[in-house]
C-alpha cells in the first residue's frame, strides 16, 4: 500500500549523450540556456502499464522512443528500439495492454517535438516483441495521445489525437471520427466508466466530454 518501495526500473536508457546532437540545426553545450528545460530528458518514463491479466507483466515506454517488458515484476526487462514506421527517438504518448488476451499490447507515439503530425497506433501480438501499424485510416495531420479499449468488445478500440477523437469496431482496420457536438481539439486522455457505462474525454483547453 506504498508503505515500503523498491526500484525494479533497471536500465531503460539508450546510453546515449544528447549533447551529440543536433537542435534547431547546431549542436548546443550542455549549459545552454533552458537546453535540458526545453527538450527531453532521454530515459524518462513517460507511459507505464501492468497487465490486468498477468501479475508481474509490465511496460515502460521512454521520451526517448523505447518501449521496455518485463513478465516477472521487474526483475528482468526487454528492450524494443525500433518499430515500424516509426522515427527513432519517438516519445512513447501511451501503452494499453489488452484487457482481453495476456500476449496483446498497444502502444501509441508522437513526434511533436520532430515537427512530425503522423499518427502512430501500434499493436503487438506477442508481449510487445514485435509491433505492426494500425494506424490504418487516421488523418495523416494528427498526432496521437492516448489509446484506450472498450471493456466488453475487444476490437472497439478509441484514440485521441491532437485534432480530435476516433474510434473503431474492427481493432484498428478502420477509424470513424466523433464529431458530433465536439470541436477539433486536442484529446489528452480518455476514460472508460464501467458502473455507467460512461467514456470520460479530457481535452486541452475545453474541460472535460462524457459520452453515453
Amino acid at each position: 500500500r506504498g508503505h515500503s518501495w523498491e526500484t525494479i526500473s533497471g536500465d531503460l536508457t539508450r546510453n546515449e549523450d544528447r549533447n551529440q546532437f543536433k537542435v534547431m540545426g547546431k549542436y548546443w553545450p550542455s549549459n545552454a540556456v533552458v537546453k535540458d528545460v526545453s527538450t527531453s530528458q532521454w530515459g524518462t518514463i513517460v507511459a507505464l502499464a501492468e497487465s490486468k491479466l498477468k501479475e508481474g507483466l509490465i511496460y515502460v515506454g521512454t521520451d526517448d522512443g523505447l518501449i521496455q517488458i518485463t513478465e516477472d515484476g521487474g526483475e528482468n526487462w526487454f528492450k524494443v528500439s525500433s518499430f515500424a514506421n516509426v522515427p527513432d527517438y519517438t516519445y512513447v504518448s501511451d501503452i494499453l495492454p489488452s484487457r482481453f488476451d495476456e500476449n496483446i499490447v498497444y502502444a501509441t507515439f508522437n513526434n511533436l517535438k520532430a515537427d512530425d503530425f503522423k499518427p502512430y497506433v501500434l499493436k503487438s501480438v506477442d508481449k510487445g516483441r514485435t509491433w505492426s501499424s494500425i494506424s490504418a485510416n487516421l488523418p495523416e495531420n494528427g498526432s496521437v495521445h492516448t489509446i484506450a479499449q472498450d471493456f466488453v468488445n475487444e476490437n472497439l478500440l478509441f484514440v485521441g489525437t491532437e485534432f480530435s477523437f476516433f474510434f473503431s469496431v474492427d481493432g484498428g482496420s478502420v477509424w470513424k471520427k466523433l464529431s458530433k457536438g465536439m470541436p477539433d481539439i486536442a484529446v489528452r486522455d480518455i476514460a472508460l466508466q464501467e458502473r455507467e457505462n460512461d467514456i470520460v474525454i479530457a481535452t486541452f483547453g475545453r474541460g472535460f466530454y462524457i459520452l453515453d
